[in-house]
């Protein structure tokens, strides 16, 4: 059968044996703790609404099916983000010992974490269980299920849910920290020349234009020698902060080191040094409060245009002598080559 949400209109019933929320007991409510999406494959349309009664008053999302063929197809599709299942044991069909297998296998192909899974049954001999953990169970709950019980293994499963979510978050964290600077949150010079790399394939496969702007505060180290270098973290941070509020939609900017930051700003030609101009008046109207200090600084910039065959070194290169021409004619100016 096809999965399948509580209908409204039946009325509900939840028989003593699953207990009644004590609400004066001082023990920790699970709706203080994270949301659980808990799929319940069983066949009994009454014990899922009863579960559904006790696990939605507890905040947590809830959803069914009464088929382990449909458990599986939802699991690898639209509700691949369950984190926790209540699996009953008698089932017509494939058995949940045989679900419980296959979830692990299209687990395993599908290189996907491992969800906890919570047999259900009203037989729960050592056999029983043992079979349920060698099928890839994690626990097990005799029916008729007692609410106070439920819960307990609940809370036990939103501990197990949290660490499977880490791990799912962990690859993407861990990448984001490799590519962003710590300091102002700009990509590193690592990220920002491989994104540089993409646009340079962009323009030579497409015949379109791009500019870079090299920059770098000006004086920087006198910012450090007189304030101290948590002001001239402020001032990384501030400028940063501003000229990546003022982008252009196309443009990029990534922190390449100390003071220096560059700038990709593609199909951008003939108005590199208007637009450059742009973002040097942006460092020059940054205002910075640390403190009790307040300092305002500038930027030199260095502009270049990417030629056909040039690469992500030589624009650099190129940008950075522009840079340099810019700091000897005397600072806070666009200098393009």
């Amino acid at each position: 059968m096809n999965a399948r949400t509580t209908d409204s209109h039946e009325p509900l019933a939840e028989p003593n044996v699953y207990g009644a929320e004590d609400h004066a007991s001082g023990r920790v409510s699970q709706a203080n703790l994270d949301r659980l999406k808990i799929l319940i494959i069983d066949d009994s349309r009454v014990e899922s609404r009863m579960f559904d009664t006790i696990l939605t008053r507890e905040g947590h999302e809830v959803i069914f099916t009464e088929d382990g063929k449909a458990a599986l197809s939802m699991l690898s599709g639209e509700h691949a983000d369950v984190d926790l299942i209540l699996l009953d044991v008698i089932m017509p069909g494939i058995d949940g010992y045989e679900v419980a297998r296959r979830i692990r296998i299209q687990e395993t192909d599908d290189q996907d974490e491992w969800r906890p899974i919570i047999f259900m049954s009203g037989r729960h001999d050592a056999d029983d269980i043992a079979g349920g953990i060698e099928a890839g169970g994690d626990d097990f709950l005799a029916k008729p299920v007692d609410a106070k019980v439920l819960k307990a293994k609940i809370l036990a499963m939103q501990r197990i849910a949290t660490m499977r979510r880490r791990l799912i978050e962990a690859p993407d964290k861990l990448a984001r920290q490799a590519a962003t600077d710590e300091l102002t949150g700009l990509p590193n010079r690592r990220d920002f020349i491989d994104r540089l790399h993409d646009e340079i394939a962009r323009a030579s496969r497409h015949h379109s234009a791009l500019s870079i702007a090299y920059l770098d505060i000006d004086h920087f180290k006198n910012v450090n020698d007189t304030h101290g270098h948590h002001v001239g973290d402020a001032v990384l941070r501030g400028v940063s902060s501003k000229l990546a509020e003022g982008m252009r939609d196309e443009d990029f900017i990534g922190r390449l080191g100390g003071e220096e930051f560059c700038i990709c700003m593609p199909h951008c030609s003939d108005d590199k040094d208007r637009v450059a101009e742009r973002y040097r008046r942006i460092v020059e109207d940054t205002e910075i409060h640390c403190d009790g200090v307040d300092l305002k600084v500038t930027a030199s910039f260095g502009v270049t245009e990417y030629h056909n065959e040039d690469t992500a070194e030589e624009l650099l290169k190129r940008s950075d002598e522009a840079l340099y021409e810019a700091k000897e004619s005397g600072r806070n100016r666009v200098v393009v080559r």
